[in-house]
């Protein structure tokens, strides 16, 4: 029996001096405490003072830089606007000079006669520069109209005006036209708490806002037109520090889209008359109901310098127009007709609350005339039946797949993102 006791107290002292050594190892192996600052920065039981200043002026640092780099990066000071060279958007064949955009440049390559541009659909002109929809334009106006290429193209400054009830299409006119406008001068008459210029600062078009210069005219509101559009010219000439007089200034009203290609055009080419009107599609409550019976001409583009002799005179240049085509006669060139426009214009594609607050304040200012209780199931019934306004007029429905200006391209493009706009979630369900 003795020497089994003895065993056990060997086989527990062992274990005992086991369990000493691993602890002596692992107080060896460990790092000094101040070694573990970097990276225990929320406990300050083991780091010392001089430590803990340094967290607090790397966490004042870390703070400044998120200020310094914020989603917001519209234009707040002044501005340069680049110049682009022509010769960087056409294609040359030997001797012949083709609108890159325009040429059919796999016929060209295969041709071995190159003294002429061959066009694909859509373009027109002798080197392919002119879109169907100027093309058409320029045949309709029966004026002798010589166009030349520019050696620098024109700057587009577009300006257009917001309120809080109809900014959704603010968003497709910048990504539309992008590519085209060198400066967007939005003017949003809204102060609310989540305006457009909320919207901005939570990262909406965020890509785009380099060329965004936003203006909040809320105090502006009440001025008639005529002084709310001085002010944002005045504004406009002491941002950009190179404005010239051969640019081109655009307006619109928050719900009107222009053909990007139109604008290309003016920009690539003298010899256009001007002002310049733009007939619109007018679609309703989304791109999916077109109105039978309306359009609307838009005066929407003229040079700076025209723009400058406009106000210096006490004229206005810019206005909205409908459906009167004796109108032509005060404009230098309409692009667009009945089959194919020179842009959209999508009249109350907002959310039926917003529709509500567009159409009470259209009421009124006695633009229009509704005698029914204007509210959510009544509007919900206009866009799901097809109607116009008057509860009357039947819409017309457009096909996404067969018309060709269906919608801008941008919405074409985006259909995930602008579902609401192409598909009606109010249809009945005896329309399909």
């Amino acid at each position: 029996m003795q020497p089994r006791l003895d065993g056990k107290l060997v086989l527990l002292y062992t274990l005992l001096v086991l369990q000493v050594f691993i602890v002596i190892i692992y107080v060896a192996t460990t790092p000094p405490s101040e070694l573990t600052v970097s990276t225990t920065r929320t406990s300050v039981t083991f780091v010392r003072f001089e430590d803990t200043q340094t967290v607090l002026q790397e966490s004042k640092l870390q703070r400044v830089d998120h200020k310094k780099f914020p989603i917001y990066e519209t234009i707040k000071g002044e501005v340069v606007l680049k110049d682009v060279k022509t010769f960087t958007l056409f294609e040359l064949y030997n001797q012949t000079i083709c609108w890159k955009y325009g040429v059919d440049d796999e016929k060209m390559r295969s041709d071995e006669d190159l003294r002429k541009c061959i066009c694909t659909q859509g373009w027109h002109g002798s080197d392919c520069g002119q879109p169907e929809v100027v093309w058409r334009a320029i045949m309709a106006s029966k004026q002798n109209i010589k166009l030349t290429r520019r050696k620098t193209a024109r700057r587009i400054i577009h300006t257009f005006f917001l309120n809080e009830y109809n900014t959704a299409i603010a968003e497709v006119i910048v990504e539309e036209l992008y590519n085209v406008v060198d400066l967007f001068v939005i003017c949003d008459f809204s102060n609310a708490e989540d305006n457009f210029h909320h919207k901005l600062l939570k990262g909406l078009l965020q890509q785009e806002q380099k060329k965004i210069l936003y203006m909040n005219i809320a105090t502006k509101v009440r001025k008639p037109l005529r002084v709310v559009s001085k002010y944002v010219w005045d504004r406009i000439k002491t941002v950009v520090r190179n404005l010239r007089d051969d640019d081109i200034y655009v307006t619109t009203e928050p719900e009107q889209i222009l053909n990007s290609r139109a604008l290309m055009f003016l920009k690539v080419y003298n010899g256009w008359p001007q002002p310049i009107g733009f007939r619109l599609r007018w679609s309703v409550y989304g791109f999916f109901w077109q109105h039978p019976l309306k359009t609307t001409i838009t005066v929407g583009a003229c040079t700076i310098g025209l723009m400058r002799e406009a106000y210096q005179s006490n004229s206005i240049m810019l206005e909205q127009l409908e459906g009167d085509l004796s109108e032509r006669d005060s404009l230098g060139l309409v692009i667009g007709d009945l089959n194919h426009y020179g842009g959209w214009y999508c009249y109350l594609c907002q959310t039926p609350a917003n529709i509500i607050i567009s159409l009470h304040n259209k009421v009124k200012s006695k633009e229009i005339q509704i005698e029914e209780t204007i509210d959510v199931p009544f509007i919900e019934d206009l866009m799901g039946s097809g109607l116009w306004l008057d509860g009357k007029t039947n819409l017309l429905r457009v096909s996404k797949s067969r018309d060709l200006y269906f919608a801008p391209e941008t919405i074409l493009n985006s259909t995930w993102k602008y579902d609401w706009l192409v598909e009606n979630f109010y249809a009945k369900l005896d329309y399909y």
